[in-house]
């Protein structure tokens, strides 16, 4: 039997706390495809959730090497989203197979690090989700020699989703030592009912209806 990963018991412990039956699925079909992780029954509901965990890569290692060795270091270095837009890129995969069609899919990023609390942020999961926040200019031609007029601001490249991909996702979550907080996907197939979590996540959010010349925020919900 594979040893179970330290998010995977971090989880089951989780949900047992708040008592949120779980199943876990074997991680491999018969045909060697990945399957997702776990199936929970919240308020006797089945999701289908993949439990992913951050952790720290060769540069942050070396970062967190010299902070305890001197008291003090920077961090950071990489474009904002980018590990949470690797997690969901390879959940999808796993829970499509399982839930496409069928029922709500969760992906759950475990990050007990603060040093690594930037790749979870609020902002870091809206840019992994919906794209980069983008500034849309006006220019004139040169000869006029006018400043740019801003036209818009909104959410550009860099989105893992949308209503033409994605869908199956149903939410992203970050669990960590503050509790479970949850992102809904506004482009969800199958949306995640906000009463199935409410008293178990300690936030839930939404994106914002679009609003003209500002960027998309989330609002929260539940």
């Amino acid at each position: 039997m594979t040893q179970k990963t330290t998010s995977e018991i971090f989880f089951e412990q989780f949900c047992t706390k708040h008592g949120v039956r779980w199943e876990q699925i074997a991680t491999e079909a018969a045909d060697g495809v990945k399957t997702p992780d776990y199936a929970i029954f919240p308020k006797e509901t089945k999701v289908i959730t993949e439990v992913k965990e951050v952790q720290e890569n060769a540069t942050e290692r070396q970062q967190r090497e010299k902070l305890e060795e001197v008291g003090w270091r920077t961090f950071g270095g990489c474009k904002v989203g980018d590990r949470a837009r690797d997690v969901i890129e390879t959940a999808a995969n796993q829970l499509r197979r399982m839930a496409k069609g069928k029922y709500p899919a969760v992906i759950v990023i475990y990050n007990p690090s603060f040093l690594l609390r930037h790749h979870t942020e609020p902002h870091a999961i809206k840019a992994a989700m919906h794209g980069f926040d983008t500034y849309v200019l006006g220019l004139a031609p040169i000869h006029m020699r006018q400043k740019p007029r801003l036209l818009d601001q909104k959410s550009g490249s860099g989105r893992k989703m949308d209503s033409q991909f994605n869908t199956t996702i149903s939410a992203v979550s970050v669990l960590d030592s503050d509790g479970l907080t949850v992102y809904h996907n506004v482009f969800a197939a199958i949306p995640l009912q906000v009463e199935l979590l409410s008293g178990i996540a300690v936030a839930q959010f939404t994106l914002r209806e679009k609003r003209s010349g500002e960027f998309d925020v989330w609002q929260k919900i539940g």
